[in-house]
């Protein structure tokens, strides 16, 4: 789809009052930028903007003190099930917390996430009635999955199937 039908998409789905709000985009980090750029520049059925992204990789970093950080790095290679942990923490800290100041987000940079295998169903709670979820996701839709980071050499990385309706799912085309 294109950016402008997308926004229409989203726009409409996000003045309904109840039920889950968890929205994904695909595409490379390139048109995710773009897309991210028009939304800005787009209003809400109510008229208000829509929201800056927020760097879920930033968010995570920050929400992890240094002298813990430095620690978990150092052990990570012997032990990471503890990094592993407390990303999760830090990314459930992040998301509670920005969700006490807005009813929409829009989530970009979600490396750390997938890097760790955190689980992303927390998304999915917290995306219902009046908490509004968007999500950027540098990926497409390859053989019925959602595959992230196409491209990646390292391991495959997929979206969880029912993270997201596929009708509250786009993948940016030209």
């Amino acid at each position: 789809m294109r950016d402008t039908e997308i926004i229409e998409s989203i726009r409409s789905k996000l003045a309904v009052d109840a039920g889950r709000h968890l929205y994904g985009v695909l595409g490379d980090y390139s048109a995710l930028e773009d897309f991210s750029k028009k939304l800005r520049q787009a209003r809400t059925a109510e008229g208000q903007q829509f929201p800056k992204p927020l760097s879920v990789n930033h968010g995570i970093l920050s929400a992890i003190p240094d002298d813990e950080f430095k620690r978990l790095v150092l052990d990570e290679a012997r032990r990471p099930e503890p990094t592993a942990a407390h990303v999760a923490k830090a990314f459930e800290s992040f998301l509670r917390s920005k969700t006490k100041h807005r009813n929409t987000l829009l989530l970009s940079n979600m490396e750390l996430l997938f890097a760790y295998n955190v689980e992303l169903n927390l998304l999915r709670t917290m995306a219902a009635d009046d908490t509004r979820i968007i999500l950027l996701l540098p990926g497409k839709r390859e053989r019925g999955r959602v595959v992230m980071f196409p491209g990646s050499q390292d391991r495959e990385y997929l979206l969880p199937i029912n993270l997201i309706a596929e009708n509250h799912l786009w993948e940016i085309k030209g």
